[in-house]
């Protein structure tokens, strides 16, 4: 079977999917982790990108022992639990339920990477070592998360019952999955790993569903303009469109997901002794966006001097 106990980067390997196969993995030296221009630097998705995640939405991990059978048993239960709360259904979902489930979903998804990051931050103190760039991958992933909330925030009014959710989920996920760290770290990052599969579901379900006609999600937002904090976040064009940012942000959790399972399959030596394997991403992402800036500084500066050209037989004009 596909789905058949292997894990998310090498189903991804196969099929040609994942960045984080994209160049040759090297050794990193301190000098090359201590350099920290390309941190937290997201990924600006193109739609052959976003075309290929939401084609591995029905991808899944298989569990493997009883520990990831126990995880993947209480996400479940979190998803349907989800689901009667906001009123979701897959068929035609109100736009109510998408708003709810969607300030919901982000605000609590932003808990496991920071506290993940905090783990790996003290632990680094205690033992007097480097952190081989997780504590990167794991920062940039609660900061996405936290945008994906505030892009949100732009689009969706959050009544007292929703904020007063947003509050109890915080206060009683931090705890619970500090906990599962503490436990063995693989462990939340599994958690992680299946609670961004059902995320890539949903959003992978909400952006069919707005593309069709005649359902209540194509009436309310087939003509919405993306926010501002949206279109600067993912460098969209100045006339992009909600659908856009949605499927931006499903390529972000189908990511999130590849992420976490590769973390989760990891034996404590690899987890803590090697380096992070999506190093490259983070610089390769941080090196385009600086070549992209240089380009428009140049652009702006010729379209400059082409406003002030003129035309002289002497040495100047």
């Amino acid at each position: 079977m596909l789905q058949a106990r292997l894990s998310p980067l090498v189903r991804a390997r196969s099929m040609g999917l994942t960045r984080a196969v994209s160049t040759s993995p090297r050794k990193y030296s301190d000098a090359d982790i201590a350099d920290h221009a390309w941190r937290q630097t997201n990924h600006l998705w193109t739609p052959q990108e976003i075309t290929e995640k939401m084609e591995t939405s029905n991808l899944k991990h298989s569990p493997v022992g009883v520990t990831d059978r126990l995880v993947q048993g209480l996400v479940r239960s979190l998803y349907h639990s989800f689901n009667f709360v906001t009123g979701y259904h897959h068929e035609d979902p109100p736009v109510s339920a998408i708003e709810y489930r969607l300030i919901l979903l982000e605000a609590f998804a932003g808990v496991p990477g920071f506290l993940a990051a905090g783990f790996r931050h003290f632990r680094s103190l205690r033992m007097l070592q480097r952190d081989h760039g997780f504590i990167y991958s794991l920062l940039e992933e609660a900061e996405n998360e936290r945008m994906h909330l505030l892009v949100c925030m732009k689009m969706f009014e959050a009544g007292p019952v929703t904020r007063s959710l947003v509050c109890v989920s915080q206060l009683t996920a931090t705890p619970l999955l500090g906990l599962l760290y503490v436990v063995r770290p693989q462990l939340l990052h599994r958690f992680v790993g299946y609670l961004e599969e059902t995320a890539v579901h949903t959003y992978t379900n909400i952006v069919t569903i707005t593309e069709t006609e005649g359902t209540q999600l194509n009436a309310a937002w087939k003509d919405i303009k993306a926010p501002e904090i949206a279109i600067a976040y993912w460098k969209l064009d100045k006339d992009a469109l909600w659908i856009e940012c949605l499927r931006q942000m499903l390529a972000d959790e189908s990511h999130h997901r590849d992420v976490n399972h590769t973390f989760a399959d990891m034996d404590t030596q690899t987890y803590y002794g090697q380096d992070n394997p999506f190093i490259h991403e983070h610089i390769a992402d941080h090196e385009e966006r600086v070549a992209a800036k240089a380009k428009s500084i140049f652009q702006q500066s010729l379209e400059q001097m082409q406003k002030n050209r003129t035309s002289s037989i002497g040495p100047l004009a």
